[in-house]
Parts: C-alpha cells; structure tokens; sequence
C-alpha cells in the first residue's frame, strides 16, 4: 500500500517519492552506520589516489550459495549459472565468488568483503542489489559502497532482476549516485539514462545458461519427446490467468505447466511444491512452441524473459509479445514468433502446425541461437556496456 501511494505521489509531483525514498533510507541506515563504526573497522586500508591497471578478476556474490542445494550445474541457481559463465567466458582464473557465511552480521559481512577486494586486487564485483544474500533480506549495498569505493578503484556492477517496480529503481539510483563506478545489469529492461540523466547502463542482457548446465540438460533430457503442441511454464499471475483463459475461448488449447504432477490454477499453486530446474526445463523440451507472456509482476512494462534463452535453447518454438526486447536477440518470424494479443494466437499456433517443416526450421534456428549466446550475450552485454563507460573490461 505504501508503494502503491509513493508512486502515485510520484507520478503527480516529480521526484517526490525518490525524496521521500532516500529519507526514509538515511534515517533506517543510520543506526546500522552508526554500530558498524566503519571508520575505526578500516581504518588501515588507505583511502584511493586513483586507478592502478591490472588483469580483470570478478568478484560474485551470490544470493543463495554453496550451501544450498540448487548451487550445480541445471539447479536453477542463476547466480551460480552467472558465475560459471564467467569462468566460461573470461576464464576460471579470473572468477571468485565470495559467500556470506549464516548468520554473520551487515558490518561484518561488508568489512569482510571489502578486505577480500582490495587484498585480491579485484577488478569487479558483481551482485545482485534488490536484496542482501543469505537469505535473502533488505538491501543494504547503499552502505557498503560508499564505504567500499573509498578503498577499492574497481567496478561495481549491479544486477537487477525486477526493476519494473519502483522501489527497486530508486535503490539503484540512491547507490548511482555515489560515483560513476556504479553500474547498473538489468537483464529486463533498457537501462539507459534511468540511473543518472545520459549515463549509459547494462540491459536488457539476457540471464545466462552456463554451457555447463545445457550439457546436463542434454544428457537427462535428450531422448524427450515433443508431446505438447503449444505451452504455458511459469507463475500464474492473475494477469496470465485471465491471457491463458483469453487463448482458450479462442480455440487454443494450452498445457498449462505441465511439467507439474499436479495441477495449478492460479498464483499460489503455481509457487508451492516447486518441480526441480529439469523438470522444468523438461516441460520445454516436450513442447514444440510454448508462449510468453512479457509483462512484468509489477505489471510495469514488458521484460526480456529468461524464458525465451531456456526454452528455445531446448529446441521449443517462443511465441512472445514483447517489443523492443527479445527481436534485440533472436531474429524475428525465423528463430521466433510474435504476437500482439490473445486473438492472433490461435492463428499463429495453426500456421506453424500445418507446416512441420517450417516449425521444425524455426525450431532449430532458435536452438542454434540460444546455444551461440547462452554465455556471450549476458557477459558480452556487460563488457560492451563498460566500454561505452569508459570502464575496465572483464574479458581482456
């Protein structure tokens, strides 16, 4: 309710909600800097004279970690599918990743990596920002980067999953304000000019599939067969609810999920006894095309979907009705299919299975795309969008 009334505000008087954002923010931290005590914590770290050239070395924090289960190959970790890449791409010699351990607090947490940065000689962090790890709990990167950046002259890159919502943009634009070492991956959205008024950012980057993880999924999953025509895989937001019931009354008769053992119906079921990473995967391999829907949860704006890289890395057909996101990647009408509303649907499903072959080349080409960028578009994204900064590169 707070949110929804700040946005209002928002939208009504400019800049009002991210005032009334950072004042709520400065007095919540205050406290946190006050028992942190950063100052005398490092105080024989040497604030920077400027930057010292050296080899790329990224440093990862993960969300959820090697302690939980998903952190393997197809174990739907997307931190630990970003860190495999990057030891894919750059190299492993030039990948860390640095865990904070259970039940360690904010400063000591923050004083632990800032050591390991600058003692490393780090060049990059990259971290996702909607969230503190382990477990996952509010944000507190606004206070270690100030404290960070004073010690540290590497790059700290800012992942953002979900920055359709509001408070999300305006946590990343309170860090972006520090200083120009900030930089913001979104791998939803365009990004430019949204952190700093004609700054560059990183986004829409596609989330990675490590070469790694589709190697598994070959394995477990290369004899399925394509039993389902056309799919929805995902959660059931009462938006999506209303687009599937849309695409039924038009004919087209959709499996909904069918990864499941049981049946879902809505939000809640579709987030509760959640399949394995395969067993989802395996859902879309077993359908020749599956649809995406690209509206965010927030319901502001249409999102590059991870979706679109899985499922037609696993050779199924994306019907997507995205603009400005997916076609930036995947050519469209040949290594995908668009469309504007529910009602082209029906028409669209038809036209592909009335022609195999032309379903199966699609198919194919899509594949063969995803297999080629699975690793180089997220990674490549980023080191195009440093070098437009005038920022250290990754990959040398």
């Amino acid at each position: 309710m707070i949110g929804k009334l700040r946005g209002k505000i928002g939208r009504l008087i400019p800049g009002a909600d991210e005032r009334a954002f950072n004042r709520s923010r400065d007095a919540a931290v205050a406290p946190l800097l006050a028992e942190a005590n950063y100052s005398a914590r490092l105080a024989d770290l040497s604030p920077i004279l400027g930057s010292s050239p050296r080899e790329s070395h990224v440093v990862i924090v993960p969300m959820q970690g090697s302690t939980f289960e998903t952190w393997k190959p197809a174990g739907g970790n997307f931190l630990y599918e970003i860190a495999q890449s990057a030891r894919e791409n750059a190299g492993a010699e030039k990948v860390t990743v640095f865990e904070m351990l259970e039940g360690e607090s904010v400063p000591d947490w923050h004083e632990r990596l800032i050591r390991f940065l600058v003692g490393s000689g780090a060049t990059h962090l990259l971290a996702q920002i909607e969230s503190d790890p382990f477990p996952p709990t509010q944000p507190n990167w606004d206070v270690l980067w100030p404290e960070l950046s004073a010690r540290w002259d590497g790059v700290f890159l800012g992942l953002m999953f979900d920055s359709g919502f509001r408070m999300v943009t305006l946590n990343a634009r309170r860090i972006a304000a520090i200083n120009e070492r900030f930089v913001v991956v979104d791998i939803c959205m365009p990004m430019d000019g949204l952190m700093v008024a004609g700054r560059p950012e990183i986004g829409p980057v596609s989330m990675p599939v490590s070469d790694e993880t589709f190697a598994v999924l070959d394995a477990a999953l290369g004899d399925v067969q394509q039993i389902y025509d056309v799919s929805f895989i995902g959660a059931l937001y009462p938006y999506r609810v209303e687009m599937i019931e849309s695409l039924r009354s038009h004919g087209v008769e959709v499996a909904v999920n069918p990864h499941r053992a049981d049946a879902t119906r809505d939000f809640a079921e579709s987030r509760t006894n959640q399949p394995t990473y395969i067993d989802y995967m395996r859902g879309l391999a077993q359908s020749k095309m599956t649809i995406n829907f690209s509206i965010s949860s927030s319901l502001n704006g249409q999102q590059l979907k991870t979706r679109i890289l899985e499922a037609s890395g696993m050779g199924c057909l994306v019907l997507t009705d995205d603009v400005d996101r997916s076609d930036r990647f995947w050519v469209a009408g040949e290594e995908m299919a668009y469309f504007t509303e529910p009602s082209e649907v029906p028409a669209l499903v038809e036209s592909y299975l009335s022609d195999p072959e032309r379903l199966s080349r699609a198919q194919a080409a899509g594949k063969a795309r995803a297999r080629t960028i699975n690793v180089t578009n997220f990674w490549g994204g980023i080191d195009a969008g440093l070098a437009a900064r005038g920022l250290p590169q990754i990959r040398d």
